[in-house]
C-alpha cells in the first residue's frame, strides 16, 4: 500500500472519530456509530502498518504492534459508548497518550 492512501485513511478516520467523540459528549443519538466508523478506519490503518513492517527491524515491528494493540482501545471505547458507560473517555485518553508517546519513538 502506498504511503499517500495510508495518510488519507488515517486523517479521515481521525476526523470521523473526533466528530463521533464530540457528538457523544453532546448526547447525540448516532454518536456511537460515527465514532465506531472512524475507529474502524484507525484500527484498520494500524493493522496495515503492522503488516507492512513484517520485514523491518525488530524495533519497528515492536512499535507497530504496540500501536495496533493500543488502537484496539478505540474499539473498546466504542463498546463503552454503546453501553452508555463513561469509561469510553478513559479508553480514548489512554489511546491518545500512548499514540503521543509512540510518535516520538518512531522514525
Amino acid at each position: 500500500m502506498l504511503k499517500q492512501p495510508s495518510k488519507i485513511l488515517f486523517i479521515s478516520g481521525g476526523t470521523v472519530t473526533i466528530i463521533g467523540a464530540v457528538a457523544q459528549l453532546l448526547d447525540l443519538v448516532g454518536a456511537p456509530y460515527i465514532f465506531s466508523f472512524g475507529a474502524a478506519f484507525l484500527v484498520y490503518n494500524q493493522f496495515l502498518q503492522a503488516w507492512k513492517t513484517d520485514k523491518a527491524d525488530m524495533r519497528q515491528q515492536r512499535l507497530s504492534r504496540i500501536a495496533f494493540f493500543t488502537s484496539l482501545l478505540l474499539a473498546l471505547a466504542a463498546y463503552f459508548m454503546f453501553t452508555n458507560s463513561t469509561l469510553w473517555v478513559l479508553a480514548v485518553l489512554i489511546y491518545a497518550l500512548s499514540s503521543f508517546a509512540l510518535s516520538f519513538r518512531g522514525e
